[in-house]
């Protein structure tokens, strides 16, 4: 549904890249319903030609020359058709009805609360830190309604809208007759919309029920104990489910269930759980979503988490769990994790020049608008990391002699399969145990390690050691 949206939005940019050279009022100037219901559809997209040029990165702009403006940076506009702002306003006074409208959006602020547009002699700047956004709703075709008119004067009107989500939306608009003929009243960023659907329908990647259906084929592959009919509904290497005796699984209750995802209560009932499953009847918990794994085709719903529900995972915890201050050493580990998988060290020092510095780096940001760590930053970063001074960062592959700092490269994360034990504090001392898997389900437990982590301090925490230990399941 993204991505169909997505796709949507980038065709009607290139159709206003097109049609965008026509200046002036084209819009019908009638007074029948025909005539106002199509000025009002030209106007439309002309806002949507405006939300481009403001919000979108519409304008061109000539990135090599940046420049200081009222102590933030901007770059000059670079568009024949909007040289300086006079133009632009113009264009907009073409589409809204009121003079504040029109000065709010030329007033409209970046990412950092500065004017996202400037004018220095007679020229057109735009901000360097401007924040690149979609509108986020696609007009549904042939739903434009006109509902109300008083005279010849005003109009209202109303249509459906999809979010991203694939959300369904009722929004309504209103234009007014200026002297130089219908205008809007206000910006579609800013319609009245009421909520019609929430989530997507039959353009869903997803059948109704996938959720549900996927979570009863595992429970009945497992009550089996065939590793094939488990292989047949999970990911990975399923060979420990052979021989796995199961007389009870059944939903109990449901947390969530989308046609994509859902989380249940079950209760299971195991005679023999070939050391991975605790023998007995308790209630567990099945977690089923989309699974990127290789051997499965892209965004397939697949069982992901499978376990009693007495036992708690710092990964597998809700979002206000995990952002909780008093798992923030918790989080440090999982991001670690994501980064450089398994990695033992009885001291920081023990650990790749490289991992240090891009770590300490992942976790704070910049001061400065280029995105480049001073030294003094840098060193800051690493002891809030790691909780050691004197690092030398300027033989890893991330320090810049030109820049005379440091700069962070993107890379995406990893995946790998852990259960993160909820952290264990003791003064300023924190220990988490991370157990390592071989496949989704952790059935295959590999190694175990036991991170501990330092207090600093602004309340934030260092890593001072990962070892491996030996326990049982």
């Amino acid at each position: 549904m993204l991505k169909e949206n997505l796709c949507r939005v980038l065709s009607l940019f290139l159709c206003l890249a097109l049609l965008g050279g026509c200046g002036g009022d084209s819009a019908p100037q009638g007074n029948s319903d025909e005539d106002i219901t199509a000025a009002f559809e030209e106007l439309l997209a002309a806002d949507y030609e405006v939300y481009y040029l403001l919000f979108a990165d519409g304008l061109p702009v000539d990135r090599a020359g940046e420049r200081e403006l009222d102590g933030a940076l901007y770059y000059p506009v670079t568009s024949q058709r909007f040289p300086n702002r006079e133009a632009l306003k113009k264009r907009l006074e073409e589409v809204y009805a009121k003079e504040e409208t029109v000065e709010a959006l030329l007033a409209a602020p970046d990412a950092k609360g500065n004017p996202a547009l400037a004018q220095r002699d007679g020229a057109l700047w735009r901000s360097a830190a401007c924040a690149v956004s979609a509108l986020g709703y696609e007009v549904v075709e042939d739903s434009i309604r006109l509902t109300g008119r008083r005279s010849d004067l005003t109009a209202t009107f109303s249509f459906q809208e999809e979010g991203l989500d694939g959300s369904l939306y009722e929004t309504a608009m209103s234009i007014s007759r200026t002297g130089a003929g219908w205008r809007l009243d206000a910006p579609r960023k800013d319609g009245e919309r009421k909520l019609l659907r929430e989530g997507s329908s039959q353009t869903s990647a997803y059948k109704e029920g996938t959720a549900r259906r996927v979570a009863e084929d595992f429970l009945a592959a497992i009550h089996t104990g065939s590793a094939a009919q488990v292989a047949a509904v999970a990911s990975g290497d399923c060979a420990a489910w052979e021989g796995v005796r199961i007389t009870e699984a059944r939903i109990t209750g449901v947390t969530e269930e989308l046609d994509s995802q859902g989380d249940y209560k079950v209760q299971v009932t195991v005679e023999d759980g070939k050391g991975f499953l605790p023998e007995g009847s308790q209630e567990y918990r099945l977690v089923v979503r989309c699974g990127q794994d290789m051997s499965w085709e892209a965004g397939q719903v697949i069982p992901f988490y499978f376990r009693p529900a007495s036992e708690r995972y710092y990964n597998w915890t809700g979002l206000e769990t995990q952002s909780s201050p008093g798992n923030e050493a918790a989080n440090s580990i999982e991001v670690f994790i994501s980064l450089y998988g398994m990695q033992t060290f009885a001291s920081p020092w023990e650990l790749p020049p490289e991992t240090v510095a891009e770590f300490s780096m992942v976790m704070v940001k910049p001061q400065g608008e280029d995105m480049v760590y001073t030294p003094q930053e840098f060193a800051a970063a690493v002891e809030r990391s790691f909780g050691i001074t004197g690092f030398d960062g300027r033989n890893t592959e991330f320090y810049s002699q030109e820049k005379e700092g440091y700069l962070l490269w993107g890379r995406g994360p990893n995946s790998p399969y852990v259960l993160i034990g909820m952290p264990q504090t003791a003064g300023n001392s924190c220990q988490t145990e991370v157990s390592f898997y071989g496949d989704p389900l952790c059935t295959q437990r590999l190694h175990t390690l036991r991170y501990t982590m330092g207090k600093n301090p602004d309340g934030s925490w260092h890593f001072v050691s990962a070892q491996e230990i030996q326990t049982t399941e």
